[in-house]
Parts: C-alpha cells; sequence; structure tokens
C-alpha cells in the first residue's frame, strides 16, 4: 500500500511563485512536525542558488554582484554543493519526510528521488543515478543519461530540523551551454578556477529531439511520484506562508 503524502505544485501564476526558492524548506519543516512526507513541483523565474560551499569562495562579493549586474537575484540554499541557475525552463521537485538519521542520505536519494526518475521514464527518458563529470553543481546522485554521463536533472540533499529534504531540478528546455557559461562566469568573478563542461548536461528537449512544455513534464512527474504515494493536494497555509517570507528574507543575497 502507498504511503499518503502531501502534493503541492506552484507554476508561474501560482500567488506563492515569488516564494519559490524557500518553499521546498518551508514545507520539509511541516513535514518533520506532522509525521509525514510531502511531495512539491514547482516552477520559478530567474534566480541563482548557491550551495553551502559557495560561501567559502575567495570573492563571493564580486560574483554576487556580477549576478545581480545580469538582473538575477540569489539565494543560499540549505542543502547540496554548488551553484545552480533556475528559470522557466526548469521544473523543480522537492520531496521530504521525518528523518533524523545520518546514515539514512544514500536511501533518501534514492527514494526520494525515485519519482522524478520514473517520471523522466513516463517522457520515454532511461535516467538513471550517478554523477556527470565535468557538469554544473556535479553531485553523485544527479539523474543522468548516456554514455559518457550527461547530466537531466540536479538532486540535492539536506538532514536537518528533523527532516529530510531531497530536491532539485529537472533541465526541461534549458540551454546547456548558455547555463554553464552563466555559472563559469559566476565563479571566475567570485576568484574560483573551476573549469565547467557544458558537453556534461544535457535537457529533456535535447534527449528526446522536440519541444517539451513544462507542464507536460509536470504531469509526467506527478504520475511518478503516484506510483510511490498517495498524493493528496493541500495548499499552503497561513502559518506557512508566514514561514516562508521571513525564509526568503534570510536565504537572499545581497
Amino acid at each position: 500500500m502507498r504511503p499518503a503524502a502531501r502534493f503541492l505544485e506552484v507554476d508561474l501564476a501560482s500567488p506563492e511563485i515569488e516564494l519559490s526558492p524557500v518553499l521546498a524548506e518551508t514545507l520539509a519543516a511541516t513535514a518533520a512536525a506532522e509525521g509525514r512526507p510531502v511531495v512539491l513541483l514547482r516552477r520559478q523565474r530567474p534566480y541563482v542558488l548557491l550551495g553551502p560551499r559557495d560561501r567559502r569562495l575567495p570573492r563571493l562579493a564580486d560574483g554576487l554582484r556580477w549576478l545581480a549586474a545580469r538582473g538575477l537575484p540569489v539565494y543560499q540554499r540549505i542543502g547540496g554543493g554548488s551553484a545552480v541557475w533556475l528559470d522557466e525552463t526548469c521544473l523543480s521537485f522537492a520531496v521530504a519526510r521525518p528523518c533524523r538519521d545520518f546514515t539514512e542520505t544514500e536511501r533518501n536519494f534514492l527514494e526520494l528521488a525515485d519519482g522524478v526518475r520514473r517520471g523522466l521514464a513516463r517522457l520515454g527518458l532511461a535516467a538513471r543515478f550517478g554523477a556527470a563529470p565535468g557538469s554544473y553543481c556535479e553531485g553523485p546522485f544527479d539523474l543522468v543519461v548516456g554514455e559518457p554521463p550527461r547530466k537531466l536533472a540536479g538532486v540535492a540533499q539536506a538532514i536537518r530540523g528533523g527532516f529530510a529534504l531531497v530536491s532539485g531540478m529537472v533541465l526541461v528546455a534549458q540551454d546547456p551551454a548558455r547555463a554553464t557559461a552563466l555559472l563559469q562566469g559566476f565563479y571566475r568573478a567570485s576568484g574560483d578556477g573551476r573549469r565547467l563542461d557544458a558537453a556534461a548536461v544535457t535537457s529533456v528537449e535535447r534527449e528526446l529531439g522536440r519541444a517539451v512544455d513544462p507542464a507536460e513534464a509536470a504531469a509526467a512527474l506527478r504520475a511518478g511520484f503516484s506510483e510511490l504515494f498517495a498524493l493528496e493536494e493541500r495548499p499552503l497555509s497561513a502559518l506557512e506562508l508566514e514561514r516562508a517570507r521571513r525564509l526568503a528574507a534570510e536565504r537572499r543575497l545581497a
């Protein structure tokens, strides 16, 4: 029997869209308090998320100014490794459940992101968990296709506050060369010499060879998660909205 899970979808017309960068963390706190999983699918307007490691960049302030000059707000996330750029061509996801056991990290990745893998299969893509060397924000549990591996979805995790939060983004139509160049420019401005490889990143559209609307991708991912959970829709509460507004102010980097 599938366990019940709360489900929330936020699209570009949703009133919560401006709180998109912190909705996953907000709902994860609720999952911990209520003792039940939550699944979030969301769209967003363009912004950059920095990982914990990015706070140690030699000239981070210069990098933030470089992004600001390009009209991109920047937020700090609680999980993951390094910077990612999200825009309207990406579909973000988050799954959270109560957890305090740091030995469960691998299990959390494989179980909580499996709805994404299943959703991609519904679109005709045989994605697998693994790393795509050279990709931006390379992680060992990204979803990749092909050989050599190409990153199709980034997957990150945080365990804190009584919850495990596995979140990331599916690259539905984002241009890998443009995204990689933007993040490479940020790192260069921040005094970091890493070299990113656009060839290690792909998109759903590129792999399928056709246009894919994010709504089609969202429907596929919802179906994928429905194989794992009995999804029950419930909107954000007033308390959650208040928490999200507070978090947005805390996570925004000047």
